[in-house]
């Protein structure tokens, strides 16, 4: 198993995240390294299980609070939620708007958005961490079926407060994060 421990910044306890490295998304993952698909991988991150977790509610757009990363995460459900393009677009960092904006620009890109969100259900957060300086919150929607959907926001702190941030996709500490929250490996 690899191990690594980061600062733990938010002041957070710590948490361990395992995945087996078959279930992996980036298939390249240094976790994976000179390993088996049936083998277990895991990092220690600076953390927090939401005991209980903690309902993500819908807000209007005038009510947008960016001061937390949980109230962020609302507003930015709520932008999705209401197919807000604009208000989507500003829960991104600055940097990242622009590719925000041609993303949406495409209505069939911006309904499938919509639908995805508006399909999640009841969305908490059940899980805080921290991944090289970023916020990541582990939500999980459960719809009117009871079918669960296991989602992540990357936040970062701006001057405008907590964003949204792509800035993690390619990271293989984020990869292992994502794949033990929808695997049931966070402890």
């Amino acid at each position: 198993m690899t191990a690594a421990l980061v600062s733990c910044r938010l002041g957070l306890d710590s948490l361990t995240f395992q995945a087996q490295v078959a279930n992996l998304h980036r298939r390249n993952n240094s976790f994976a390294k000179n390993k088996a698909p049936t083998d277990f991988v895991e990092v220690t991150l600076p953390g927090r299980l939401m005991q209980p977790p903690i309902a993500v509610n819908t807000v209007e757009r005038s009510q947008a609070d960016w001061s937390t990363p949980e109230r962020a995460a609302g507003s930015i459900l709520s932008a999705n939620m209401a197919g807000d393009v604009p208000w989507i677009i500003e829960s991104y960092v600055p940097a990242e708007r622009d590719a925000a904006r041609r993303q949406l620009s495409d209505s069939m890109a911006a309904q499938r958005n919509l639908d995805y969100f508006r399909n999640l259900g009841q969305v908490d957060i059940f899980c805080r961490t921290e991944v090289r300086g970023f916020a990541v919150l582990l939500l999980r929607g459960v719809d009117p079926d009871g079918d669960v959907t296991f989602l992540t926001m990357v936040l970062a702190k701006t001057g405008s407060g907590w964003r949204q941030t792509n800035s993690l996709a390619d990271d293989d500490t984020f990869d292992l994060v994502q794949t033990a929250a929808r695997t049931g490996g966070v402890h």
